[in-house]
């Protein structure tokens, strides 16, 4: 069995473009599989499911702790974690916008610097930034705070919520969060950045909060993925991981459960290009070509496509011959 995880499959993309990718792959396993209902959530909600991993609605998923274990597998992933991302805060009437991604993201030595300038002003207040990826940066701190965060991905591009973080904690920690953005604003790094004419990194984004997690039920036998998330968790569970890069479909991996989280489609939509959306679609398709003609040939099982929309579909040797049915991919874009 095969778990193709595809976050923004479904969009949402502002409009249907008039010269949308034909897919007849995606279009007939959309037509002919058994939906079946997966629980919702996002991509990093689906992944921790399927490897067992039980998240509280009320709560953060604890996201942070697991990855930096996929980044840095030398580090300390011990006591409380949130992902502390740099983004690029911009005042806008009476709201304030929030950018983040490629058009922010630091070099090695502006991450170096914030982070050495953030341990040095916040260190005795028990707070620790570490940043083993330039644009992925993780916050530790010394107790467990009461927070409700939202993940990077659901604000960026748009205003902040008034209502985030919320929380016994979320009072101080809004009064922290201003603090770094004063902090940050008067750095050699944001007056090089601003000469430069590019935006400043004037704060950070803190969210998937929570201390590494124990697991019940069996884990996938392989993942494959380039978000920390899916190596931290193969890592955790002792299970095989591979890049998405170095993944094929045409390939066997070990045993016969098997999770792959193909992000590029979120990706584009995170940063607004509907051409790279349209190319990873394309991707795809070919990719889940690949997948049913291995279906029809009795080496695969099945296939389950989760779009992160709350259902999943199933596709088996048997569903694979309906081909009366008919669907097309263009009928979920939203």
């Amino acid at each position: 069995m095969l778990t193709l995880i595809c976050p923004g499959l479904f969009g949402p993309i502002p409009a249907v473009p008039e010269t949308l990718p034909t897919v007849p792959a995606i279009d007939r396993l959309l037509a002919r599989a058994d939906r079946i209902p997966t629980g919702g959530g996002d991509a990093a909600t689906a992944l921790l499911r399927h490897f067992g991993v039980s998240t509280d609605p009320e709560r953060d998923a604890p996201t942070a702790a697991i990855s930096l274990l996929g980044e840095s597998p030398d580090a300390r992933c011990d006591g409380y974690w949130m992902h502390a991302d740099p983004v690029h805060l911009r005042p806008d009437r009476d709201r304030l916008l929030l950018f983040a991604g490629a058009g922010v993201a630091p070099d090695r030595a502006e991450a170096d610097a914030l982070v050495a300038l953030f341990n040095s002003h916040f260190g005795a207040d028990g707070l620790r930034l570490t940043a083993p990826h330039p644009n992925r940066w993780y916050l530790r701190s010394d107790r467990d705070l009461a927070l409700r965060t939202e993940p990077l991905g659901h604000v960026m591009g748009g205003p902040v919520p008034l209502d985030v973080p919320s929380g016994a904690d979320a009072r101080h920690w809004r009064g922290l969060m201003n603090e770094v953005q004063m902090l940050f604003y008067v750095s050699e790094v944001n007056r090089l950045r601003e000469q430069a004419r590019r935006p400043a990194i004037n704060g950070i984004w803190t969210w998937g909060g929570g201390v590494l997690p124990e697991r019940s039920g069996a884990p996938p036998e392989a993942v494959v993925g380039d978000d920390p998330l899916t190596a931290g968790l193969a890592r955790r569970c002792g299970v095989a991981h591979c890049s998405l890069e170095g993944w094929s479909p045409h390939a066997s991996l070990p045993g016969r459960r098997h999770l792959v989280l193909w992000d590029r489609l979120g990706g584009a939509l995170l940063e607004r290009d509907l051409a790279a959306w349209s190319t990873a679609l394309l991707a795809l398709d070919a990719t889940i070509a690949v997948l049913e003609a291995r279906i029809k040939r009795g080496d695969l099982d099945e296939v389950l496509l989760d779009p992160c929309r709350g259902n999943g579909y199933r596709l088996t040797r048997s569903t694979a011959r309906r081909f009366w049915r008919r669907a097309r991919l263009v009928e979920n874009l939203v």
